[in-house]
């Protein structure tokens, strides 16, 4: 959440600084710190710990890129003392010449050190410390540390987590002031050479085929389907008719060995035929009553609605539904190097997953039919020979598909947003970015979903803004559909 004041302009007069202080207090206590704002609750400017707190700061905020800073105060940071989400402590006031004695040794003094100035606002009685850093500019100097700081475990208020290098870059990151890493260091040579190329000419667009999917798991698609499965199970299938013997009894003689030897052979078919009938698909006949039976499908009934909702996302992912891929495009004739993209969906109920957040989840045991489930015949077969029953291992069955999350972050709070690795493009160049998988609420069924795009790059200042179309089938995939198993794929050969 952003403070609630206007960041058109920078801060001059002492009311529009106390106008700061006042909206950092009353923001909420889960507000972050910005690009452009620090706050410590209480301290003492007079502390050499808070010294070098302080200068740590100021060094931090003066190493910032111009352009992203512009978009601020001016590019005007602010360093406040005293003050934070809903706390107001206060803080002891020296003289502003103190203060920049106390900083110098560590941030230097113009021209060899940014330029800064202090102010005390004062907000319902309490003294707030406010150091204004003033804004970067292409040209300024690579701002180093000139004092090294190690807080002493023997003093009061000990924190190992305020110290200083001599020597140390120290650049200002979205909430924290860090020293620099490789990408701060390529960003101010550039500063430092004047280069102001900006990023443009970079487009964001949707591959052929790209289709988001709704997906259909609300209580009364599933309590449907839960109906569905009940009635299907209650349902009998009509009896089977008796198998009559093969040997033609009535064209043999009424009397002698022959017709008797025949009716014995008959009788013992009919027993065969009745016990291998008992026996049908390998189970000895059902001892179920009718009661057991209900139970058993209602306790299934209730298994499967539970996962049914995570069980029909894993069966869209498993089946590449709703696969999305950008598609970013060079259109000028300069290289552009470590372009990151990030696209953002501000539509409530989009998600997109990876392969490891979904639960590898499948349905309950459905019950066998009444009058078929008896014991198994083959449970006491070896372990080898139950194995030789087993269906082949057609491909749609693997479950070693690769992760679709590799090359993007998926963040789903807020909506969607997707952060892709960073890509190189030649002049001209077009590049697709990591596959997603987007599934929607079934209320954007058939509509286009307007994704919100951001590029840059570690070699050109500034933040490329776009939108991207995304078209929702119109469409949700039934339980039924998802259920059932693929078809096998043919090929093309003869058979």
């Amino acid at each position: 959440m952003t403070l609630l004041l206007d960041i058109s302009k920078p801060l001059r007069s002492l009311p529009r600084l106390e106008e700061l202080v006042r909206a950092v207090l009353d923001a909420p206590m889960s507000t972050q710190e910005q690009h452009f704002v620090e706050w410590k609750r209480e301290g003492n400017a007079a502390d050499k710990k808070w010294r070098a707190e302080l200068a740590k700061q100021v060094l931090g905020m003066a190493n910032r890129d111009p352009d992203v800073a512009a978009a601020w105060f001016g590019g005007s940071a602010y360093v406040l003392l005293g003050v934070a989400p809903g706390v107001l402590h206060g803080t002891p006031v020296h003289d502003s010449a103190k203060i920049e004695s106390w900083l110098a040794p560590y941030v230097g003094r113009t021209p060899d050190g940014p330029e800064w100035i202090s102010t005390y606002a004062e907000v319902e009685g309490k003294h707030v410390l406010v150091l204004t850093i003033e804004p970067p500019k292409w040209g300024d100097p690579i701002w180093t540390c000139h004092k090294t700081y190690s807080p002493d475990p023997a003093v009061a208020g000990y924190d190992p987590s305020i110290a200083l290098r001599e020597g140390a870059v120290y650049v200002r990151h979205k909430a924290s002031t860090e020293e620099q890493d490789t990408a701060d260091m390529a960003m101010l040579q550039r500063r430092l050479l004047g280069s102001r190329r900006r990023i443009a000419g970079i487009s964001v667009l949707l591959t052929s085929g790209s289709l988001a999917v709704p997906v259909a798991a609300d209580p009364e698609t599933v309590a449907a389907w839960a109906e569905r499965e009940r009635q299907a199970l209650d349902s009998q299938p009509p009896p089977k008719p008796k198998a009559e013997p093969t040997i033609d009894l009535d064209n043999l003689p009424a009397t002698g060995s022959l017709r008797a030897a025949a009716q014995a052979m008959a009788d013992l078919e009919r027993s065969v035929g009745a016990a291998m009938r008992a026996s049908a698909f390998g189970y000895e006949p059902d001892k179920r009553t009718r009661e057991d039976y209900i139970e058993e499908v209602e306790t299934y009934i209730g298994e499967a609605t539970k996962v049914m909702p995570a069980l029909i996302l894993r069966r869209m992912f498993d089946r590449g539904l709703g696969l999305v891929t950008f598609l970013v495009r060079n259109d000028t004739d300069d290289p552009v190097h470590k372009l990151r993209v990030q696209v953002h969906v501000p539509a409530d109920g989009v998600r997109a997953f990876d392969y490891g957040d979904l639960p590898d989840v499948d349905l309950p045991k459905r019950p066998v039919m009444l009058g078929r489930g008896g014991r198994s015949l083959f449970a006491g077969l070896a372990p080898s020979i139950v194995s030789d029953l087993r269906m082949a291992d057609y491909g749609y069955l693997r479950r070693d598909i690769p992760t679709v999350g590799r090359g993007v972050r998926i963040d789903n709070s807020g909506s969607v947003t997707l952060t892709f690795d960073p890509v190189d493009l030649l002049p001209r160049d077009t590049v697709d970015l990591a596959p997603v998988q987007l599934f929607t609420s079934a209320v954007h069924a058939g509509t286009v979903l307007v994704a919100e795009w951001t590029a840059r790059s570690l070699e050109a200042s500034g933040v490329l803004p776009g939108t991207v179309e995304v078209p929702v089938d119109a469409r949700a995939p039934t339980i039924d559909a998802l259920l059932a198993e693929p078809e096998e794929q043919v090929g093309d050969e003869d058979h």
